[in-house]
């Protein structure tokens, strides 16, 4: 069961889709959607968690929704582009 709604980077491929977090999008960015959403997320998950979801080194059955655009930014992968991912 995910601790934050469908899951944390799940959540933020939906805001990103619909408009309420704007790429590319920073760590910032996500920290001012989560407090929006009443979730307490230590610092350190949410780095961790970004940098997992970008990084093509780390485990293979971890989606990889998001790239990295170097200096802190990040954008999604287009196949998690659409109403589908909302």
């Amino acid at each position: 069961m995910a601790k934050y709604g469908r899951g944390l980077n799940r959540e933020i491929v939906g805001a990103v889709n619909q408009g309420i977090i704007i790429e590319p999008f920073s760590v910032a960015d996500i920290r001012h959607f989560t407090q929006k959403c009443a979730w307490d997320i230590p610092e350190s998950y949410l780095i961790v968690s970004l940098a997992n979801a970008s990084s093509q080194d780390h485990s293979f059955t971890y989606k990889k929704y998001f790239q990295s655009l170097g200096n802190g930014l990040y954008q999604l992968h287009g196949k998690y582009r659409g109403s589908e991912w909302r």
